[in-house]
């Protein structure tokens, strides 16, 4: 997370912003519709969505994320309201907005306080949408240590473990892209989808830390990409 708010990389999730693009293509967001972006980071997601006419806040609970995102905002053009916040808890009223997106974040919190938080703040008919790393065949003690320790989350779930998270938290119609593979390489999506707006701080590029942690990346992606995946799950608060 440091490496990331150094670099100010848009979209960290897997399948990058690309798979941003390609999700609201097929589940297109109306116009006007109350959308909150949880774990927003530099805002490339949030402003993009505020581009497509819709009314946007977003929170990350890193104040550095979120004095990026506005930044960015300023710079495109665009309204958003950007605050500090947990997804654990939320600074909403219930039944505020009719989407919560999320791009990769739920795994890093606590995923039943999260979700909970989620179904809390969607109004009657809300929709969810979470993009997740999944656990696509078992792992061994070892492996899964290794990927819960570089990324910092207690657990990676298997697809049917997300599915019953949201189905246990009320939500309907729970659904899924299915399985996706994981991408080989961090910066894969810069390539074809650059982000306009520079956000990374002054000589964070020559910070061997950063290096470090991504050379680490490659690495256990390299060796265990095959156990690893990535889906949207998608739930209706009724």
């Amino acid at each position: 997370m440091d490496m990331l708010a150094k670099l100010g990389i848009g979209n960290a999730h897997p399948g990058g912003f690309g798979e941003t693009i390609e999700q609201l293509k097929r589940y297109p967001i109306e116009r006007g519709k109350k959308v909150l972006e949880v774990g927003c980071g530099t805002g490339r997601t949030a402003c993009y969505l505020a581009e497509q006419g819709c009314d946007v806040t977003a929170i990350d609970i890193r104040p550095e994320m979120i004095n990026k995102a506005k930044i960015r905002a300023e710079k495109q053009g665009n309204l958003v309201n950007f605050l500090i916040g947990d997804v654990c808890q939320l600074p909403f009223e219930a039944n505020t907005f009719d989407v919560v997106m999320v791009e990769s974040v739920t795994n890093f919190a606590d995923a039943q306080k999260a979700v909970s938080e989620y179904y809390r703040v969607l109004r009657p008919e809300g929709k969810l949408y979470d993009r997740e790393v999944i656990k696509v065949k078992d792992m061994t003690t070892g492996i899964h240590r290794a990927l819960c320790s570089f990324y910092g989350v207690s657990k990676i779930y298997k697809l049917e473990e997300w599915q019953e998270l949201l189905e246990s938290n009320q939500f309907r119609s729970v659904a899924s892209t299915g399985i996706h593979p994981f991408p080989l390489t961090m910066f894969e999506d810069q390539v074809q989808h650059p982000d306009p707006v520079h956000l990374s701080d002054r000589q964070s590029f020559m910070d061997p830390r950063v290096w470090q942690i991504t050379a680490r990346y490659d690495e256990l992606v390299s060796k265990y990409h095959p156990y690893m995946g990535y889906t949207l799950m998608m739930g209706t608060k009724l």
